[in-house]
């Protein structure tokens, strides 16, 4: 059994982290489950209602609230730190894939085994994008959100494809991105509105909506000269809106990605804002490549994407 015992990022960082897991249990009919998902869990058909976030689910589960889940996650850590279990850190100096750390020969059979230190950000995945399209419907299965979502997403989109031929989904991340990797991918807001301008002349004979969605209130006369709708402003309507516009734009970030992956949409990452958007510059998630880029300070490690 893989437990996931340690919390690595935020909300793309996690789904994409328990993705990834699921797909290897898939492959090896094994069990995962993920104390770690704690803060999530309640936003999931998969694991609403089961308090262990199990994959597979459990033909028999218990309904887990926020101080029951966060309880667990207590004991989780205090398992992980009695050394009475075996704990694997999978270090972040170089990229990961399941093959090259041969874990299936260093798993117990019948024991718990114990997961940290891994982030599945950026490029840390892109040999296991394979194993990810296998298992995509099994995956996306178990990350729907649950109906009230959904239901509020549908009326978002419906509405917006009623107006127009074309939505791009713009992700402008702010708050956290003022200081992340230095301000490396922080744009100002002025700057993402002529990224939006080169993607709309992509389409010169169509009407492109753009549905906007950050982390930080946008004031609406940046975005006059555009036609545009903000999402609803809830960290999983906006990620699942996402999935379902024609294209997706942002600065790198696992958000946008598991959008990408979710919804199968083709996305631009900003790395350049003075750059010419091409329509090929748009990729399918499956087919993202890079270099990573180590160094010392971890903070300044990055992938360079060449997909």
């Amino acid at each position: 059994m893989l437990v996931i015992s340690a919390k690595s990022g935020q909300l793309g960082n996690r789904l994409l982290l328990f993705a990834n897991f699921i797909a290897f249990a898939l492959e090896n009919n094994l069990i995962v489950i993920n104390p770690a998902f704690e803060d999530y869990a309640a936003f999931f058909e998969g694991t609403s209602r089961d308090v262990l976030c199990c994959y597979p689910t459990p033909q028999f589960s218990v309904f887990g609230n926020k101080l029951l889940r966060n309880l667990y996650y207590k004991v989780n850590r205090y398992l992980v730190d009695s050394k009475y279990f075996r704990v694997i850190d999978v270090k972040r100096d170089k990229p990961f894939n399941w093959s090259t750390f041969n874990l299936v020969e260093k798993l117990q059979p019948g024991k718990l085994t114990f997961f940290q230190g891994w982030l599945f950000r950026d490029g840390w995945f892109v040999a296991e994008v394979d194993k990810l399209r296998k298992h995509k419907e099994a995956i996306r299965t178990y990350f729907q959100p649950l109906k009230k979502y959904q239901v509020n997403i549908s009326k978002l989109i419906s509405v917006v494809r009623q107006e127009t031929d074309i939505v791009i989904g713009i992700h402008i991340r702010h708050g956290d991105y003022r200081q992340h990797q230095d301000s490396r991918y922080f744009f100002e807001v002025e700057q993402y509105v002529k990224v939006m301008e080169s993607a709309q002349a992509l389409f010169p004979n169509q009407k492109v909506t753009f549905l906007i969605c950050s982390n930080e209130q946008q004031p609406h006369h940046h975005f006059q000269k555009l036609s545009y709708v903000f999402g609803n402003n809830h960290i999983i309507e906006d990620l699942y809106s996402l999935a379902e516009c024609d294209y997706i734009i942002g600065p790198p970030s696992s958000y946008t990605m598991w959008a990408s992956f979710y919804g199968e949409r083709p996305l631009y990452m900003i790395r350049d804002v003075n750059k010419n958007i091409d329509i090929k510059d748009f990729v399918q998630f499956y087919e993202w490549q890079g270099i990573f880029h180590y160094h010392e300070d971890w903070s300044k490690s990055y992938w360079e994407w060449t997909h």
